[in-house]
């Protein structure tokens, strides 16, 4: 369930007669760039210039500053509102020729990098921000490919992301396949009659 702020929910209450003016924030975090270095990251939301806003790290859960830049023509998927544990998928399109994005893509290697979304609203009236943007969405990303255009259109690149949570329970942990390995682990004992226990025949109802 997500927890919104008091104020966004009160401006929701209201925005069939006051409007709203939603965006997006998208943060690409410690990717490392071609030929080594350290990590940098990039942040992008579809406002018209930078700027520094104030969110709620996916990690850790404390609140950081962070410089997002804007004029990217960024257009984020719909975000899939799901009850079940199958992975969610959704796309992320940026220009090609923004400066920020041109450097991510050709200078720094994002594959399976960590992408944390983030979203609020603007007061129509005074383009005001009604509350600090909350987080909606956190993911890998799984795909980068940049759509040369034909003459006299517009170029993109288009980030496929998928859904960070549901993806770490469809992974392997090596750590936990054998009784061997459990023992590394603070003497967990889990699994060590496995092989016997197998070969149980069990007898259901009255004996």
């Amino acid at each position: 369930m997500r927890n919104s702020a008091t104020a966004f929910n009160n401006a929701i209450a209201i925005a069939q007669d006051t409007g709203l003016a939603p965006r997006q924030f998208v943060y690409v975090k410690n990717v490392k760039p071609f030929g080594g270095g350290a990590a940098e990251s990039f942040g992008f939301w579809s406002g018209d210039e930078d700027a520094i806003f104030t969110v709620i790290d996916g990690d850790t859960g404390l609140p950081v500053d962070r410089t997002y830049y804007g004029a990217v023509n960024m257009v984020v998927d719909n975000i899939p509102r799901v009850s079940d544990m199958t992975i969610q998928s959704i796309q992320i399109e940026v220009s090609q020729i923004a400066t920020a994005t041109e450097l991510l893509v050709r200078g720094y290697d994002v594959r399976l990098a960590k992408v944390e979304i983030h979203e609020m609203a603007l007061d129509p009236a005074s383009r005001l921000p009604i509350s600090d943007p909350e987080v909606i969405f956190l993911g890998q990303i799984d795909g980068a490919p940049i759509e040369t255009p034909s003459a006299g259109e517009n170029g993109a690149i288009t980030f496929s992301i998928n859904s960070d949570a549901m993806s770490m329970l469809a992974r392997v942990n090596p750590r936990k396949s054998s009784f061997q390995s459990q023992k590394r682990r603070s003497g967990d004992r889990w699994g060590k009659y496995a092989g016997a226990v197998k070969n149980w025949q069990i007898k259901w109802g009255p004996q």
